[in-house]
């Protein structure tokens, strides 16, 4: 018929040979797909272990739930798939699992919905034009309508079956008779409520039986393993000091008031000079300004500065979630050190420094090296030391959004993540990310890739911050 004449039989000298269609993977490749995610190190209560659903004897993946799945679709097939197959394969199959993350966010441009109909659309044909007519049912079709469903429904995570799965499995807990399943479903729920409605009134008292919840405390922030007290040196603590009392939202006012001093008092300068300048004396000048004016008892105690001891931890618990530093992610099968973050910037003009380049959101990635715990007294500021990606150099892993970051020398910045209440909002959003463990990159034609210290950043997780700047992490 001449269709797909690359997958026609080839006569040899002894056999017909029948060539592998361009889909198909090699015992090497199916190796190299199972040892990317058996290797692959995720955040805390991100996703299932990885790990234990690989057989890389059997080049198999066992025991997968739909999350599992859901998961791997989003986030790890693209990673896993980049030394492996054609170049065309793997940029279809890439397009559709970033459909699939993007219909999965849980923040969407609305205007970017038709393009993105147009492009799964082509994607679809370009699976027809791979893979054979078994791999097409109802619900590869279905893709084509997604875009219209949330046209009309919103995000696709307010409609998640995942709460639903999780709550089934937990009533299936309750089960002890198998002959009245209902009778012991609803046993055990009311035996629940009552040890829960119980212990409201016991709060702050240590139960004996009932197993303390493994988040609690880990909302307001709660120090892990590795508790030390140390002594940073004076610019470190500066530094650190002068990013809280710049994101804190209870200082903002301070903030523009110092801001129109300094350019009442230094007319003519540029702007580069008042960043400058008020970096270097807003600490000073908020000591003076909260002895000489009746302030808020929390403003006070920030201006009046911290403690030069500081607590150092190897991990910390906050927001629900864990962050580790880098030697600690070493030793752990978690990956929390990674860190991501959305910014404002400006950018200035080498040649004239009054000259404002542009003011934009960038997108910063880093990795925790120190996590401090400041004392100011009638309360305590978590901060993160991390080291930032120079996003100057960027490789190009792909033709298409798949970065792949050096981690070079970067520079040092210590980004806060906790605030007193809800009242002292964040000025900056940071989120935790995943980085992928394979430093050794290959392309698919033989060529010898770059050796990259960094990783591609796979997945980020959004994490809801009360305080000025949060924190990040990295896949």
């Amino acid at each position: 018929m001449g269709i797909r004449k690359e997958l026609s039989p080839v006569e040899t000298a002894n056999r017909i040979y029948l060539p592998p269609a361009c889909y198909t993977l090699s015992k090497e490749e199916k190796m190299k797909f199972c040892k990317c995610l058996h290797d692959t190190k995720v955040p805390s209560n991100y996703s299932a272990n990885i790990k234990r659903l690989v057989s890389i004897q059997d080049c198999k993946l066992l025991g997968m739930k739909s999350h599992d799945c859901h998961v791997l679709m989003t986030h790890m097939i693209p990673i896993a798939i980049r030394r492996i197959l054609l170049e065309k394969i793997r940029h279809t199959i890439t397009k559709l699992c970033l459909f699939f993350n993007m219909i999965h966010s849980k923040v969407i441009d609305p205007e970017s919905l038709d393009n993105w109909q147009k492009e799964v659309i082509i994607t679809l044909c370009e699976l027809e034009m791979y893979f054979p007519p078994s791999f097409f049912d109802v619900m590869v079709h279905l893709v084509a309508h997604i875009i219209g469903e949330i046209k009309a429904c919103g995000p696709v995570f307010l409609r998640y079956m995942y709460p639903f799965e999780r709550y089934m499995g937990f009533l299936k807990g309750h089960v002890r008779n198998r002959n009245s399943p209902e009778g012991s479903i609803v046993e055990g729920y009311a035996s629940e409520e009552v040890i829960e409605f119980c212990t409201s009134y016991l709060e702050g008292v240590k139960s004996i039986g009932v197993p303390q919840s493994s988040h609690s405390g880990k909302l307001e922030g709660v120090g892990g393993v590795g508790m030390k007290t140390l002594i940073p040196s004076r610019d470190n603590l500066q530094l650190a000091h002068l990013l809280v009392l710049k994101h804190m939202t209870c200082l903002g006012p301070y903030v523009d008031e110092h801001w129109n001093m300094l350019r009442s008092i230094n007319q003519g300068k540029d702007e580069m000079w008042y960043v400058m300048k008020h970096n270097k004396e807003f600490s000073n000048w908020m000591k003076n300004k909260v002895i000489t004016t009746k302030v808020d008892e929390t403003v006070k105690r920030l201006g009046q500065g911290l403690d030069f001891r500081v607590k150092s931890y190897q991990s910390y618990d906050i927001n629900v979630y864990t962050f580790y530093t880098k030697d600690q992610d070493n030793k752990s099968k978690m990956q929390n050190s990674g860190v991501t973050l959305i910014a404002s910037t400006t950018e200035f003009d080498k040649a004239d420094r009054s000259k404002m380049l542009r003011i934009a959101k960038d997108s910063y990635y880093g990795v925790i090296h120190e996590i401090w715990e400041l004392d100011y007294h009638s309360f305590i500021i978590p901060v993160f030391k991390c080291k930032w990606v120079n996003t100057v150099h960027v490789l190009k892993l792909i033709t298409m959004v798949l970065p792949l970051l050096t981690l070079q020398v970067m520079a040092m910045h210590l980004s806060r993540s906790f605030s007193l209440n809800k009242s002292h909002k964040c000025s900056m959003s940071m989120t935790q990310a995943n980085q992928d463990s394979a430093s050794y990159c290959k392309a698919n034609n033989g060529e010898q890739g770059r050796q990259c210290r960094g990783g591609i950043p796979v997945a980020a997780k959004t994490v809801a911050t009360g305080g000025s700047v949060a924190r990040v992490g990295q896949i």
